[in-house]
């Protein structure tokens, strides 16, 4: 496992974090076969690689089902090991010569792109990127909350509707469903997600995420039956009892685990499985950098029945080239808005491991 940490210029403030970040570290994962092929995964530091090394040495990556096995029993009592997991489905797609998205389920070769921005701006400055997305061809944005007062940021939302007129999907992001580290922010209570779904309805919300912490599924149940929008949750979920949950119990619309974070692969297709069975939707979160991206959309091309993928991108500040600073070349989102993953076999990419040196930490 390697650790790199790469330079964000300008700080990106972002509405989550809203602490500047000078620099953003990610793990690079590596797993070699006995003649000589890799795979590899990127996503948040793997602290108990050590671990998994002794464990997963001498396995079989074309028996991802083990894999995840022995993923889960690590997840359960230290990190989050998933990035391991991905890296062992690109080294078997490698070794058969085909890509992740056929080998997974192989629905779609392509998928419509949500822009999903983050960097805080004033109002009109969000309109006017909105704006300019939609004139790139991109059919749905994503828009973050982060104001103390959340009709601020519907506010924000009836600019932008007011900018871009009907023809455009807009997503909204609440961010209440877990926390970055130290922040102790004030979380919403069912009463006040309720109030502000409401006020998003008459502007045309294609779903609010994420209004409740992860765990209050009594909560998402009780919004659920207050609102017409669709409701989406279960980026950080651990396990398919925690997404289960969210969608007999709580009853969201749209279930969003991301595999390098949350059950891997192999977890997350058995997640958008119970999804599909229950009438759902299933479509991951994707906010780690290009390589956490590239799983991201492999597994939704091959399992959702959603029509978008979330996609980060809100330039100036966070464009192609510093997302996919891992990749040999930027994931680029086609003029009729929908995005496909590089051709070849596995995650279809291979980081340049010489270039990324001048990065490494650890």
């Amino acid at each position: 496992m390697r650790r790199y940490a790469f330079p964000l210029d300008p700080p990106f403030r972002a509405a989550w974090d809203p602490v500047p970040r000078t620099t953003a570290e990610a793990s690079l994962v590596i797993v070699r076969s006995d003649d000589g092929l890799e795979g590899y995964a990127s996503g948040d530091r793997l602290p108990d690689a050590a671990l998994l090394e002794r464990l997963l040495a001498g396995l079989d990556p074309l028996r991802p089902e083990v894999v995840r096995e022995v993923c889960e029993t690590v997840d359960f009592h230290g990190g989050r090991p998933w990035t391991a997991e991905v890296a062992t489905w690109d080294l078997g797609a490698r070794a058969l010569g085909e890509p992740l998205w056929r080998l997974l389920g192989g629905r779609s070769e392509r998928l419509l792109a949500y822009a999903s921005s983050g960097e805080l701006v004033e109002a009109e400055e969000r309109a006017r990127r909105v704006v300019e997305l939609r004139e790139r061809g991109l059919r749905a944005v994503k828009l973050r909350f982060h104001h103390s007062d959340w009709r601020r940021d519907v506010d924000v939302v009836e600019l932008v509707r007011a900018a871009v007129g009907a023809d455009l999907d807009l997503m909204v992001d609440a961010n209440h469903g877990w926390r970055m580290a130290g922040d102790r922010g004030a979380r919403w209570d069912v009463s006040t997600a309720t109030q502000c779904a409401r006020a998003l309805e008459p502007l045309g919300v294609y779903w609010l995420e994420e209004p409740l912490p992860t765990d209050d599924v009594e909560g998402y149940a009780t919004l659920r039956r207050r609102t017409s929008l669709r409701i989406a949750a279960g980026e950080m979920v651990r396990g398919a009892f925690e997404a289960r949950d969210l969608i007999l119990r709580g009853g969201v619309d749209v279930v969003q685990p991301d595999a390098v974070l949350a059950g891997g692969l192999s977890g997350c297709r058995r997640i958008a499985a119970m999804a599909d069975l229950c009438g759902r939707t299933f479509t991951p979160h994707t906010w780690s950098n290009g390589m956490g991206l590239l799983a991201n959309l492999h597994l939704a091309l091959a399992v959702s029945r959603c029509p978008y993928v979330e996609v980060p991108l809100d330039p100036p500040a966070w464009t192609p080239e510093r997302r996919d600073w891992l990749l040999p070349s930027p994931l680029e989102i086609a003029v009729d808005g929908t995005i496909a993953p590089p051709p070849g076999p596995g995650l279809g990419a291979t980081p340049d491991l010489d270039a990324l040196e001048a990065y490494r930490v650890g």
